[in-house]
């Protein structure tokens, strides 16, 4: 079976929502106006226009690119030691973000230099209200042991996750 396109996914419930809307909306205009005898067409003529409209077919939207980060920085090689953080600073919850209860991850790509330093910071997945922003801050300030190859420090991209989760909220 082959993969739903999320996009298409969602222009079809819409289709299904709007021709549930315009059905209940002719019931209900017949049902305050009894006494004319209005035919389908015109409703008929509706719902076309809305599925035309919904389930046109559009461009596929074109691939995401992946992030760039400084030149130099390759994912970790086969065979390769990965960096090991051994200094981080926590990210700062936001007031907007507490107050909404929200809670996620944000997913970042790292450049990470031979001396360990985060020397780069791109976003791969965010969280708003101030939480992406405030990741991105904290993860520059992560030092690491380099990545190795055969003991020798080298340039790595390094994807991290940061987890931003309440406590007890009541």
């Amino acid at each position: 079976m082959a993969a739903v396109n999320p996009a298409s996914l969602n222009r079809i419930v819409g289709a299904v929502l709007a021709l549930a809307v315009a059905f209940t909306l002719g019931f209900v205009v017949r049902a305050q106006l009894p006494m004319e005898r209005e035919s389908h067409d015109g409703l008929e003529a509706a719902v076309r226009e809305v599925l035309r409209h919904v389930t046109a077919p559009t461009e596929a939207p074109a691939p995401a690119e992946p992030a760039m980060l400084r030149t130099g920085f390759q994912p970790l090689p086969p065979g390769a030691a990965r960096p090991v953080k051994v200094h981080d600073v926590a990210p700062e919850y936001t007031e907007r973000a507490r107050a909404a209860r929200l809670q996620g991850v944000v997913i970042l790509q790292t450049a990470i230099d031979q001396e360990g330093n985060v020397v780069d910071v791109d976003v791969l997945k965010g969280l708003h209200m101030g939480l992406t922003e405030a990741a991105v801050d904290a993860v520059k300030q992560w030092k690491f042991e380099p990545a190795k190859i055969d003991g020798e420090p080298i340039p790595v991209s390094y994807n991290v996750t940061v987890n931003f989760r309440l406590g007890n909220v009541g």
